[in-house]
């Protein structure tokens, strides 16, 4: 809610879909997220920008083996930062901006 209060025109674009939708139907479901697509896309960029854990739960290597050049030996506790992921300029262009409209026209989920 507070990217969306940083932007009143998004936070009213997202009002107005949701009146559209909820006015033909009157009742809305969990099914009905596809007809959502403004809010499906807030909700991906918020979980990219603000995930709900910073890591995932550990994950524990079967074997020896090699990642981004370290050597990880069998048994190890590997550690997920997801927070950093949804920042990594790499993969997201202006990674620390609320940008919603990146998932607009895209089937990329928060995950990217």
């Amino acid at each position: 809610m507070a990217e969306l209060l940083h932007s009143p025109c998004k936070l009213g674009r997202l009002r107005e879909e949701i009146r559209q939708i909820f006015g033909k139907f009157g009742e809305i479901e969990e099914s009905d997220s596809s007809k959502f697509p403004y809010l499906r896309a807030v909700v991906k960029e918020t979980l990219r920008l603000h995930p709900l854990v910073r890591f995932l739960v550990p994950h524990k290597s079967k074997d020896d083996g090699e990642l981004v050049g370290f050597m990880v030996p069998k048994d190890a506790k590997i550690l997920v930062n997801v927070w950093s992921i949804g920042r990594d300029s790499r993969f997201w262009t202006n990674p620390n901006s609320f940008q919603h409209g990146r998932f607009l026209q895209s089937e990329t989920n928060f995950k990217g």
